[in-house]
């Protein structure tokens, strides 16, 4: 990275001595600091940013370089001048015992320190408390496992990112979060093992554009603040909120009377909590804006006319376990073009899925029907070449599989790496051209039925049996390892596979067949 231009004031002379010395602290990842020589102008340096006029050292990027060091308090001369500090995505190779080093980065605006291990560091707040100049603030994946829950005083008001997800700190979400006041426009706080409810007090965040809580132990309603500015004791209805995470928890009530509030948002994610209710579409009238709906694993009914047509367009329809039936969804669905992602799975659905369905979106890449009791036949889903995972399994349809040609363009769907055909009434031969053809599909050899354990890359193996683990969806809790599942099995399908890949890359699970005459194909898996 070059950030001097010709004619800028060369680097300070006494800050590039200052940088020398603090790469001294670091051991390994010399490529990454090869640049870093006294012969050359600091600010030409790999990751170091300098102000044009003054020759000051404003931008220091480590983020990625995969240096070892303990960072400590020194005073180098180039902190006061700092405005953007990042540090991120180095494996927690670097570690900080405490986070006093940041008391003199008076001009500081960005630190990022995403996957630094500061665990031992419990001033962590009152350091970064110290920064008044601070809009970004980026503590995700660190380790820490304390969260104050009071600030005397709170000095960085000029905050708007705030992240500090994938942390452990088992608390309740601390009072001085609403002191910062109308900054904070971005807020992470998921998978934080956080406790408790929603405070009312998130009214106070007037800004807020992004509010992700999602994955921790909160319960109880969805507070009427939210969503809503609040001021002088008076709820107004021109929030900033437009997305809006709270998935996973054990949040409850009514659904139906939350919905007012959020008619501005353009994500809802308020998936796998124990919210009830019916939802109606006099509920989702204002919701022009909306384009990711995520409603699924709650105790929800979606109830509306035959002709009703939402004012919005999805990009993510999540609906998984949400009743929807017995009738397919008709209109409301059918006017939907633009979708990527669906999820209609386990929602009551009796019928014959339309023939127009399947060629909605041309954008289509995650579908999943599973667990309801359509009808009809598989298409060959010709027009969507960037579908990636497909579940049908434990429904009724029926008939031969999709032409499966050699001209066929499911068999050059190179993208799908998930298909889930398992538990239907489908008949018909399997042909050669669907393994090589599928190339993101990885097919694996074992010639037994058993499933003794699954073994993947780092040698780890899990013992259970995988035919329920992955008809009961529990496959994407590894999703990083089980990349590619194929499973056609309790269907009447007959061929062989001819594809054999020597240098696997990634895992996967090729479960055939039961024929009806009883005879039990090999299962392939790894």
């Amino acid at each position: 990275m070059e950030m001097a231009l010709i004619g800028a004031v060369p680097c300070m002379d006494s800050e590039q001595e200052a940088l020398l010395k603090f790469k001294e602290g670091f051991r390994g990842a010399s490529e990454s600091f090869s640049s870093w020589t006294a012969e050359e102008d600091c600010c030409n340096w790999r990751g170091v940013g300098c102000d044009n006029t003054t020759g000051h050292v404003t931008i220091l990027d480590l983020h990625g370089r995969d240096p070892y060091n303990i960072l400590q308090a020194h005073e180098y001369s180039w902190k006061p001048h700092l405005e953007s500090l990042d540090l991120s995505g180095n494996g927690f190779s670097l570690r900080a015992e405490n986070l006093s080093w940041v008391y003199g980065l008076s001009s500081l605006k960005v630190l990022d320190l995403g996957g630094v291990d500061p665990s031992n560091a419990e001033d962590w707040l009152d350091a970064v408390n110290m920064l008044p100049s601070l809009v970004k603030l980026r503590l995700f994946y660190c380790k820490l496992s304390k969260l104050p829950q009071n600030l005397y005083h709170v000095n960085f008001t000029s905050l708007k990112f705030l992240d500090l997800s994938f942390n452990n700190f088992s608390s309740t979400i601390p009072n001085w979060l609403f002191d910062i006041g109308h900054s904070l426009v971005y807020l992470n706080l998921s998978r934080c093992q956080l406790q408790g409810v929603i405070a009312d007090a998130f009214g106070n965040l007037a800004s807020l554009i992004s509010l992700d809580l999602s994955k921790n132990g909160l319960e109880g309603p969805i507070p009427l603040t939210l969503g809503l500015f609040q001021e002088q004791g008076e709820l107004n209805r021109s929030s900033s909120l437009r997305e809006l995470y709270l998935s996973s928890n054990g949040l409850n009530g009514s659904l139906a009377r939350s919905l007012p509030q959020f008619s501005q948002l353009v994500v809802l994610d308020v998936a796998m909590n124990c919210m009830e209710d019916s939802t109606k579409e006099a509920h989702l009238l204002k919701f022009s804006s909306l384009r990711v709906l995520d409603l699924s694993s709650n105790s929800l009914a979606l109830e509306v006319s035959s002709s009703w047509i939402p004012p919005f367009q999805l990009e993510t329809i999540g609906l998984r376990s949400c009743l929807l039936g017995p009738k397919f969804p008709q209109y409301w669905l059918r006017s939907q073009k633009s979708f990527s992602a669906i999820d209609i799975s386990n929602s009551g659905i009796v019928d014959v899925v339309p023939d127009w369905f399947w060629n909605l979106s041309s954008r289509i890449m995650n579908m999943n029907l599973s667990f309801n009791e359509l009808k009809g036949n598989v298409p060959d889903f010709s027009s969507q070449l960037q579908l990636s995972q497909l579940d049908l399994t434990s429904n009724n349809f029926w008939s031969p599989l999709p032409r499966f040609s050699a001209n066929s363009r499911l068999c050059q769907l190179k993208y799908l790496n998930y298909l889930n055909l398992s538990s239907n009434n489908l008949t018909g031969t399997i042909p050669s051209c669907v393994f090589p053809g599928m190339v993101s599909l990885e097919v694996m050899h074992y010639p037994y039925m058993s499933y003794p354990y699954m073994a993947y890359s780092d040698g780890v193996k899990l013992t259970f049996n995988f035919r329920e683990f992955i008809r009961n969806h529990r496959s994407y809790y590894f999703s990083n390892y089980f990349s590619y599942v194929l499973d056609l099995s309790s269907n009447n399908l007959s061929g062989k596979d001819s594809h054999r890949s020597n240098e696997p890359r990634r895992i996967a699970i090729l479960e055939f067949v039961k024929k009806s005459s009883g005879r039990t194909y090999p299962t392939k898996h790894r």
